[in-house]
């Protein structure tokens, strides 16, 4: 009997211990991520995968990057040059859909990068300062907005 608590106490321990390095590990990659600017949750869908995918999107100077929401590494699954990124009008997100989880009351955008095309999901609030940061001339360019 005594064994077997002591087994139990040493599994706890093991768990607890793995629950908080995985915490602090997130955190830390989300500070890392973040480098003291704002993260905006989001999902995305590449137009040959309808899979929705969680993330966390990142506006810099001159990209705009995609980062996997779960995961350990600090640099971004997707990048897309400002000047070559077109996003597209917002569409409601469908009821029940599954970005709605973790984006309420969203809404989804199609963006072209070149030739190729994908879905984002955001939220209303995020959606208006991605559309501003894209239309907003970066350092030293010469954007024309229509």
């Amino acid at each position: 009997m005594r064994d077997l608590l002591a087994t139990g106490e040493l599994l706890l321990v093991i768990l607890v211990l793995g629950l908080v390095t995985a915490l602090v590990a997130i955190y830390v990659r989300r500070r890392t991520i973040s480098k003291g600017q704002p993260l905006i949750v989001c999902a995305m869908r590449r137009t040959e995968n309808p899979r929705w995918r969680y993330g966390l999107v990142r506006t810099g100077a001159t990209s705009l990057q995609w980062f996997t929401l779960f995961g350990l590494s600090p640099r971004p699954r997707y990048t897309w040059d400002r000047s070559r990124l077109n996003i597209g009008s917002p569409l409601p997100l469908a009821a029940g859909s599954a970005p709605e989880t973790l984006v309420p009351n969203g809404v989804m955008v199609r963006c072209a990068y070149d030739d190729s095309a994908f879905d984002l999901a955001v939220s209303a609030a995020p959606y208006t300062a991605l559309r501003s940061w894209l239309e907003a001339s970066p350092p030293g360019g010469h954007i024309d907005v229509e």
